[in-house]
């Protein structure tokens, strides 16, 4: 009996050991996948090796959310679409055991395909619709910074459009956060909207936090926008080229060169006299009639002959405006030369070098350096 009563304790015991020995793992998985969580880089690449990992150690429901982050940053991520079941039928993604003819949510109605851009890029724009408004648009200091946090964690690239389109007609504090929020966001479309606040925001401030943000990604989607703005008006060339520079971006200095010097239109005024247009001395208005007489007919008797020596005259009434030499404004266009301290400052600072306006100089050593590197211009 004792031996019994024994046994069983030693085989409770054993029971609560392993089961405080599987609990000490949950703790200890949980524990890792946090740190992975808060480690990894936010690609599509990262997603999916963390969704592996999750796999590999039973979290499959974590696995499968990984698996759709993936996806929205990746839409045609292989491995996603294969470990989510999913294959391509046309130009769209659907559950690998419908038949074309059977749409994305499946037979029995189970297993949704994921939700397409436009789709992630309404539901967001109602989600930041709602933060401006109730948070962001709010005077409590707290509430503001609620919302801001809130704005952070945006990781999906299909939010560029409404964070751009919905927070640019914020405050100043606003759009700053605008060009924080698109910095982090992955993609093309979140670069392209920043270049457009940096060449189009009257705000020092707002241009400052635009190119900060560039500065932060680790793509070189703003490059080519940058490059195609050094095209456009003066103000343009200079935000671009401030930009260009503060981006180190080697693949701008041949067009930089090219624009050390622009021409660029200025209005000149002339005040020219009216006589020398050919108007006479003066000019005058007037408003009413005139009515003429003539008066004193005296006969004028010579040798041979009679005349008459007439008094004529014209008497007006109305109102008369002299105006005597007045002078006329012109305006002219012309084109002037205009040296860019802008250009000059990001040559420098993408290069190391500074010929200052000598195109010419600043030229050959580009030449020189592109054949030092084995390149060709």
């Amino acid at each position: 009996m004792i031996r019994t009563t024994l046994a069983a304790l030693l085989l409770a015991a054993v029971a609560a050991s392993a089961s405080a020995h599987a609990l000490d793992d949950t703790v200890q998985r949980d524990r890792e996948y946090t740190d992975r969580l808060l480690t990894m880089d936010d690609t599509a690449e990262a997603h999916a090796a963390l969704a592996r990992w999750c796999e590999g150690v039973g979290l499959e429901e974590k696995a499968e959310r990984h698996w759709n982050e993936a996806v929205f940053r990746d839409p045609d991520h292989a491995a996603a679409r294969a470990a989510l079941g999913q294959v391509r039928r046309g130009a769209e993604w659907v559950k690998a055991v419908e038949s074309p003819g059977i749409s994305a949510a499946g037979a029995d109605g189970a297993g949704a395909a994921a939700p397409t851009f436009a789709e992630r890029q309404r539901t967001l724009a109602r989600r930041i619709r709602s933060i401006y408004i109730e948070q962001l648009g709010a005077l409590d200091a707290a509430t503001w910074r609620k919302g801001a946090d809130a704005m952070r964690l945006l990781r999906d690239p299909a939010a560029a459009g409404p964070v751009h389109e919905i927070l640019s007609s914020g405050n100043e504090r606003t759009r700053v956060l605008m060009c924080e929020v698109l910095g982090q966001l992955p993609g093309r479309e979140a670069a392209r909207r920043l270049v457009r606040v940096l060449l189009k925001d009257p705000s020092r401030a707002v241009y400052d936090a635009a190119v900060g943000a560039l500065q932060m990604r680790s793509d070189t989607h703003a490059i080519q926008p940058l490059l195609n703005a050094l095209d456009g008006s003066e103000e343009t060339l200079q935000r671009s080229a401030h930009a260009l520079g503060a981006l180190r971006a080697e693949p701008a200095v041949a067009k930089l060169i090219a624009r050390l010097a622009t021409r660029e239109p200025r209005v000149k005024t002339f005040k020219v006299p009216r006589a020398s247009l050919g108007g006479g001395a003066g000019a005058y208005f007037f408003s009413g009639t005139i009515r003429t007489y003539i008066a004193d007919v005296d006969p004028v008797v010579a040798e041979g002959a009679v005349g008459w020596d007439p008094v004529i005259g014209a008497v007006p009434t109305g109102a008369m405006i002299e105006v005597d030499n007045p002078v006329v404004t012109v305006r002219r266009t012309v084109f002037v030369t205009v040296r860019q301290p802008e250009v000059r400052k990001a040559l420098g600072t993408i290069t190391g070098r500074d010929f200052e306006f000598d195109e010419a100089a600043w030229r050959q050593w580009y030449r020189q350096s592109r054949a030092g590197a084995g390149t060709n211009e």
